[in-house]
């Protein structure tokens, strides 16, 4: 049964950056024709929105399994589990060998320690925009 999810789509500032996309996709084409002009920059925008929002890495908690996007490590490995705020982010990446989901516009986000002795990973961090929500559930 699935316990939280979330998808980690890019927030409103974001979307607006996105737009930047029609004008480009606009200019390349209107030189030649209006019509194909139009075409080009709506393209571009939905090209641009399926990247990023269909696309968009998912955290899944079940009972017996973590998802990070690709990413998957049975509940039983899961050992303690961190908030991050912003300013802290920058110290819990510090260790090249921490397995990383990270989207910029997301300042939060948790660092689970793992506790598998096999696992090289010693530690996951992921952006989440409900870390207090997030590490609660994982540490239960």
């Amino acid at each position: 049964m699935v316990r939280y999810r979330e998808s980690l789509t890019p927030s409103l500032p974001f979307h607006l950056a996105l737009a930047l996309t029609i004008p480009m996709g606009f200019g390349m084409l209107a030189p030649i024709d209006i019509g194909w002009g139009i075409v080009s920059a709506v393209t571009f925008y939905v090209i641009a929105l399926l990247i990023f929002v269909v696309f968009a890495p998912r955290i899944v908690v079940t009972d017996t399994e973590l998802r990070a996007g690709r990413a998957r490590i049975d509940r039983k490995f899961v050992g303690t589990v961190t908030p991050v705020d912003r300013d802290s982010r920058a110290t819990a990446l510090a260790d090249a060998r921490t397995w990383s989901l990270v989207r910029a516009w997301i300042p939060s986000g948790v660092l689970i320690t793992l506790t598998d002795k096999a696992d090289p990973t010693p530690s996951w961090y992921l952006s989440t925009r409900r870390a207090t929500q997030l590490a609660d559930l994982l540490s239960s």
